[in-house]
């Protein structure tokens, strides 16, 4: 026996006057009983089926939502909502299996914020998460749904900017350098800057995940060093 959920049935009128007898339209059109067999005991039987398929389903709609929390929780960051490393190395692994496959342009970006410690010890915890979020906040906003932004842990983190070659990639880190600079972060009574170093690394055939992220760390290492001599 299957219910079916249409109520435009022709035997969803029930009879008059058969009092306390649902109409079958109110549950359900019974698509696999002869009309002749849709008597008001038959209804009465079926009625109680209608609230335990709608209890199944909430109870889905529930299994279904939690499993989405647990899926964010074990690839998000919990303090700022971004890709945490885990996800972030599966999307690399997933990039650079498209490179090598089909040659498409894609690079990973290692950002890392200068100074941190001494935000940390000047201003406190509370200060180095606003700074965090700060960093975050324009990562999340100025990447595109096709790209990955990532906090690889610590003050560190990552993107993978898909359909991207290494000159383009190098000017949007540096754009982005720029943009968590200009505004200032405030954290209780302080106010301070924040600025980051980021290294760029093509994503090209036959490059392994290690590779990819020792060139970029690299990279990042050196635009450090340039800023500070």
């Amino acid at each position: 026996m299957t219910l079916k959920t249409d109520k435009t049935h022709p035997s969803s009128a029930a009879p008059p006057g058969e009092a306390g007898v649902p109409a079958a339209g109110d549950e359900a059109a019974l698509a696999d009983i002869p009309d002749a067999e849709l008597t008001p005991a038959v209804r009465r039987a079926l009625f109680p089926l209608r609230a335990e398929v709608e209890k199944l389903r909430a109870e889905l709609a529930e299994a279904r939502r939690r499993a989405q929390t647990l899926e964010s929780l074990a690839y998000r960051d919990p303090l700022l909502g971004l890709f945490n490393r885990r996800a972030f190395m599966r999307e690399l692994e997933r990039a650079a299996a498209m490179a090598d496959r089909y040659d498409e342009n894609a690079c990973v970006v290692f950002i890392d914020i200068d100074g941190m410690k001494a935000v940390n010890d000047a201003h406190g915890h509370r200060a180095g998460d606003a700074a965090l979020k700060h960093v975050a906040r324009i990562l999340a906003a100025n990447v595109r749904q096709t790209d990955a932004a990532a906090r690889l842990g610590g003050d560190e983190f990552g993107l993978i900017l898909t359909h991207t070659d290494k000159a383009f990639a190098q000017a949007k880190a540096a754009r982005l350098a720029e943009l968590v600079a200009a505004a200032p972060v405030e954290a209780g009574d302080a106010a301070f800057a924040v600025r980051i170093s980021c290294g760029v690394a093509a994503i090209g055939k036959g490059a392994s995940v290690d590779e990819l992220m020792e060139l970029a760390d690299s990279a990042m290492y050196e635009h450090k060093r340039r800023k500070s001599s």
